[in-house]
């Protein structure tokens, strides 16, 4: 099914590898030529190269989304040589497993100023281009912990994720009369080379044991949401944080796991059954 983007500029922060190469790639399949950000120029670079073999113009840009001045001057390049942007996917992220009792401020700073700072300052750098091309999208990848918590990170993580979702809600009421659209994503634990070098084959399958789709999600599932809110199909739709998590964040209760939840109502039914 098209979503109608041939054409379209978008900015993928944080693109060089993991969930934002996804993303770009997959606004790429439906024809959007991609500005790929990442701190990393030679993974940038690498991304750049496999989206201009789909037919897609694409611009690797190194820069730092928490410095403000590097943002502008990556925004300046981009409506200089392309015109403007008419999507921003603010996904570059940090993160960091201490507890609270061992973390330096430094390591809250670190991340609150990649994750909160930078979408704060991609957002607010493309809003002039988007105003002079009559609307556009932001989507701001979040996750789940800014609802809940993390197992897997620290509170610096948890504190900006929160952070982003209420920059969704409130860039979304400011923003609309433009015809910006400011909506959330927010996955699960993502299948990503990141996260299989970092663990076990054993330990994932226990990790999707804990999803009710039995299985986590993939780059991919999360591309194929941010395709379909940067396109026109998803345009009354702004302000809402969606889940691309296999179910996980269905609230349960503490303690038991799908097995026994279906056995408990499976044996209640024959009993009634039994009963006539």
């Amino acid at each position: 099914m098209e979503m109608d983007l041939k054409g379209k500029i978008a900015l993928v922060t944080g693109s060089g590898s993991g969930i934002g190469k996804a993303i770009a790639f997959g606004l790429a399949r439906e024809g959007v030529d991609i500005v790929v950000n990442d701190v990393n120029l030679p993974a940038a670079e690498g991304t750049a190269i496999e989206i201009a073999t789909m037919g897609s113009r694409s611009m690797a840009i190194q820069a730092n989304v928490a410095n403000e001045t590097e943002v502008g001057k990556m925004v300046d390049r981009i409506v200089k040589e392309w015109g403007g942007i008419d999507i921003l996917v603010n996904n570059a992220g940090a993160s960091g497993t201490f507890l609270i009792e061992d973390m330096e401020k430094a390591e809250w700073d670190r991340v609150l100023s990649i994750n909160l700072d930078g979408a704060f300052n991609c957002t607010k750098a493309v809003i002039p281009s988007m105003k002079q091309r009559g609307g556009g999208k932001v989507i701001n990848i979040i996750s789940y912990s800014g609802e809940r918590m993390t197992m897997l990170g620290g509170v610096h993580y948890t504190s900006s994720k929160a952070g982003i979702w209420g920059l969704t809600h409130q860039l979304s009421y400011e923003l609309g009369p433009y015809q910006i659209t400011v909506n959330g994503i927010s996955p699960g634990n993502v299948l990503t080379p990141m996260l299989r070098s970092g663990t076990t084959p054993e330990l994932l399958e226990a990790m999707k044991k804990c999803y009710p789709l039995q299985d986590m999600p993939a780059p991919e599932d999360v591309a194929d949401a941010a395709v379909f809110l940067a396109s026109n199909r998803a345009r009354m739709i702004t302000g809402i944080n969606l889940n691309v998590d296999g179910g996980v964040t269905i609230p349960v209760a503490i303690g038991v796991d799908w097995e026994t939840y279906t056995s408990r109502k499976k044996e209640a039914a024959r009993k009634r059954k039994q009963q006539g």
